[in-house]
């Protein structure tokens, strides 16, 4: 009997737990319209500050609920900051108010970080494990240009193309972008990835995207959306590393994969 008491309540939590992650906001991968503007409401732009004053350095980051951000480790674990701010509804980051084809954004919200969750796994070498998630000191308001991705349900169809978005360098320069890219970029097999990269040790929890000329994340892009759309748009990836030269021909890049890490995930944002 008191064995049966047990499993029940383990049965219990573990249902709390997992519909708190899984009942995923009614707003949770829907874009309010397919104006630019819109596209890709969850998308993050991670500030960094030392002393009070912003340092150069560009991460982005996806929303998956009211308090919490999915980036890569590498980009809250090898840089040197005192404080990180989640900006919200961020479109162009050259000016302060953002209007395009008629639609006008909200002013952007800035949000900061309370606490940084790095996967106990992740060496800081780029490679396997390379995800974070940033714990927000209020709860982000859902508007049409602020909502969440929704996480995983279910393998992805290896036929598919993904979605990445970011401020990164752009391809043809190496200048970074303004503007909110986003950038379809087309799913590669395990084995396809590991002959572009024979000399790297791929782990299992890496995903590979892209491969097509000028058309690929870049320095900058870190800690970025992979996004599959579905009937809602689910967050696949996270934005890594990749080739030496970005945008390279036949060379995908290279993007965390958010199913693999989907158990850590959830128990660290019930956590928090």
């Amino acid at each position: 009997m008191k064995c049966f008491i047990v499993l029940c309540v383990c049965a219990l939590v573990e249902g709390v737990r997992l519909s708190y992650i899984h009942r995923n906001d009614k707003k949770c991968g829907v874009e309010a319209s397919t104006n630019l503007i819109h596209r890709n409401p969850w998308l993050v732009f991670v500030e960094f500050q030392r002393k009070d004053s912003i340092i150069d350095i560009r991460c982005a980051g996806t929303l998956v609920g009211k308090r919490h951000i999915i980036t890569a480790a590498h980009c809250v674990k090898k840089h040197r900051y005192n404080k990180l701010i989640a900006r919200l509804g961020e479109y162009d980051t050259s000016k302060r108010k953002d209007c395009l084809l008629g639609v006008c954004a909200d002013p952007v919200v800035r949000i900061e970080v309370e606490t940084v969750i790095i996967h106990d796994g992740y060496n800081g070498n780029g490679y396997g494990n390379d995800i974070a998630i940033l714990v927000l000191k209020t709860a982000a308001p859902y508007t049409d240009f602020i909502r969440p991705a929704c996480l995983p349900n279910g393998p992805v169809d290896e036929t598919v193309l993904l979605f990445a978005a970011g401020w990164g360098e752009l391809t043809t320069s190496s200048h970074y972008s303004d503007v909110k890219k986003i950038i379809p970029l087309p799913l590669w097999s395990p084995a396809e990835c590991r002959a572009v990269y024979p000399h790297t040790n791929l782990p299992e929890d890496i995903i590979c995207a892209g491969g097509e000329k000028n058309m690929d994340t870049c320095r900058g892009d870190s800690g970025g959306p992979l996004i599959w759309i579905r009937e809602r748009a689910e967050l696949r990836g996270v934005t890594s590393t990749g080739y030496i030269h970005c945008g390279t021909e036949n060379a995908p890049g290279l993007y965390t994969s958010v199913e693999y890490h989907l158990p850590w995930i959830e128990a660290t944002i019930y956590g928090y």
